[in-house]
C-alpha cells in the first residue's frame, strides 16, 4: 500500500482514471475510459460515485505505481477532504 503522504505529495500529477462517466457540454452522458485528471481531483471524483456505480464500472485511479479503487478513494476523501482538490 502506498503511503498517504506520497499520494498527497503527488496530488497535482496527472493520473489515469477508468470506469467513470462524464457529461458532455450538450448534456448526454459519455463514458471516458480512460481519461486523465489531476490525482487529487480524480480521487475526489471517484469517491463521489455511488457505490453500485463504482463497483459495476470498477472505477480506478492509477499513477506511477499507485492504483486506487473506489474504497481507497473514499478513505482518502474522508481523511483529507478538500485538501486533495487541485484547482485546474
Amino acid at each position: 500500500m502506498v503511503e498517504d503522504r506520497t499520494i498527497i505529495r503527488k496530488r497535482k500529477w496527472l493520473a489515469t482514471v477508468r470506469g467513470i462517466v462524464s457529461h458532455s457540454v450538450g448534456g448526454p452522458e459519455i463514458e471516458h475510459a480512460p481519461c486523465d485528471m489531476l490525482l487529487g481531483n480524480a480521487i475526489l471524483r471517484v469517491a463521489s460515485l455511488d457505490q453500485s456505480v463504482c463497483s459495476t464500472a470498477a472505477a480506478t485511479v492509477t499513477l506511477d505505481g499507485i492504483e486506487l479503487d473506489c474504497e481507497d478513494c473514499r478513505r482518502l476523501a474522508l481523511k483529507y477532504g478538500d485538501s486533495l482538490e487541485v484547482r485546474e
